[in-house]
């Protein structure tokens, strides 16, 4: 996939596109890649949307209460909208990344507008079997997205602020560059959550609960991380990038996206837990069968998927997506680069498969045990985890360009080593410099932290309406002897 590079509408001539409410509606798609047709409806929504930061109207990021919880807009806007007839064509990880502008307006914004309709759509019509699935995944998919666009917002302040005054950033970057990572990887298990519910037609239950029940913790540390750097730079509660985190944070609640649907997504895992562990070891054995599938197919993010020609897989599962995490070590500890980032990813991946070889126990029937159950809370804590890794590593090795090389998935998997309390492998390596040059570099190039490295429509205006009252805040209250 390409992370970089000027396409049909650039960021600096976008910026021009007025919103056009007046338009006769989208623009008929091709029989060209499936992936074009993602890229243009996505693009077409934000034509729509209009500018992030205007400061009235529905569509700004300061949205009123109300009107985030308005029906769905008719004429263009709702035309553009996907529907579930676009789940089956677009499929599911596609609709997600077509509905990304909305989601990064605001989390309440883009849970009224899409993922609610969209959801009690599918839930009556099954979409192929998937509805179901994609209820539980759509949640968390919006919160990613929505908190994307704080994150891109966050860099640029503290990028600006470093360029303003050498040093002043350099406490804040390698945090923002871990939160980078852990987004990058909570999208990487959503994305192939929503995959693997289009290529089974009936979804694969411990993976969509294990994405329902990490993201909404690791966006939350995220949230407070953005939170904390842009006080500690000196922005006030009313600068709009504060606001905007307030915001988001206030509408995971309603949107499926806050500790309780967490909470309710470890219930599910705990209940799928017989699938990812057997006497024989399930996840090595299921492995084996599907493994070329599973990192062709299941981890080629934004590429031509199976949604167009309505292949389906039955036998895939979870167990195969935990196969990736072994399987990718053994990958990369083959390869002859000469790169220190391989090397220490390779031996953070193996200690992470040691990990999992530790889980592969026969465990009791979901019967047995339940959310109170602290071992059971534990295991599923283990292995939402490593399926977040195991989906960090598959994406990786399918990727081009940044998500191709092993700085972010280093410093993710360094991340979940130390959540799963596990010692790090020596020599260590620090990457967080690495990616936060790729972060600080998409902020100035107007691309967004997602992991297509999708170009900002609005990008020239947000820049400068938003960064700028915000940096020049910040320097006021310095002046004054703020923090």
């Amino acid at each position: 996939m390409t992370l970089t590079g000027p396409g049909p509408l650039a960021p600096r001539q976008a910026a021009a596109v007025p919103a056009a409410p007046g338009c006769a509606g989208m623009p008929p798609l091709g029989d060209g890649p499936l992936s074009a047709d993602v890229v243009l409806r996505a693009r077409w929504l934000d034509v729509l949307l209009g500018d992030p930061l205007r400061p009235t109207g529905p569509h700004a990021r300061t949205a009123s209460a109300a009107a985030r919880e308005a029906v769905a807009p008719s004429g263009a806007l709702g035309a553009v909208l996907p529907g579930p007839a676009d789940v089956r064509r677009l499929g599911a990880d596609g609709v997600v990344r077509v509905l990304r502008p909305l989601f990064r307006r605001g989390l309440g914004l883009g849970h009224a507008w899409a993922v609610r309709p969209l959801s009690g759509a599918l839930a009556g019509a099954e979409a192929g079997g998937t509805g179901t699935e994609l209820g539980a995944l759509l949640g968390p998919a919006a919160l990613v997205g929505a908190a994307g666009g704080a994150l891109h917002t966050t860099a640029r302040l503290v990028d600006r602020l470093a360029a303003r005054a050498p040093g002043a950033g350099r406490w804040w970057q390698p945090v923002l560059a871990a939160d980078f990572a852990d987004l990058l990887a909570c999208e990487s298990l959503t994305a192939v959550a929503l995959r693997a519910a289009d290529l089974t037609g009936g979804g694969t239950p411990a993976l969509t609960a294990a994405a329902g029940y990490v993201v909404p913790q690791l966006v939350g540390q995220v949230l407070d991380d953005l939170e904390l750097v842009l006080n500690e730079a000196g922005f006030g509660p009313d600068c709009a990038g504060r606001r905007v985190i307030a915001e988001l944070a206030a509408d995971r609640g309603a949107s499926g996206a806050d500790p309780a649907a967490a909470a309710d997504g470890r219930a599910r895992l705990i209940r799928a837990l017989p699938s990812l562990a057997g006497p024989a070891g399930g996840a090595g054995r299921a492995g084996q069968g599907h493994e070329h599938l599973a990192s062709r197919e299941l981890f080629r993010l934004g590429r031509t998927g199976t949604a167009r020609t309505g292949t389906r897989v039955g036998a895939l599962s979870a167990a195969d997506v935990a196969a990736a995490l072994p399987a990718a070590a053994a990958r990369l500890a083959e390869r002859t680069d000469d790169d220190p980032a391989l090397a220490a990813l390779v031996r953070v991946a193996r200690r992470l498969a040691s990990e999992q070889r530790t889980l592969r126990l026969p465990y009791p029937a979901a019967g047995h045990t339940g959310p109170a159950d602290p071992v059971a809370r534990a295991l599923a804590d283990r292995q939402a985890l490593l399926l977040l890794a195991a989906a960090v590593l598959g994406v990786g090795q399918e990727a081009e360009g940044f998500l191709g090389r092993p700085h972010w998935a280093l410093l993710a998997l360094t991340r979940v080593t130390r959540r799963l309390g596990a010692p790090l492998p020596e020599p260590f390596l620090d990457p967080a410099g690495d990616v936060w040059a790729e972060l600080a570099g998409r902020t100035r190039k107007g691309v967004d932290c997602d992991v297509y490295g999708s170009e900002l429509l609005w990008a020239g205006t947000e820049a400068g309406t938003g960064a700028g009252a915000g940096t020049a805040e910040a320097g006021r209250r310095r002046g004054g002897g703020g923090t």
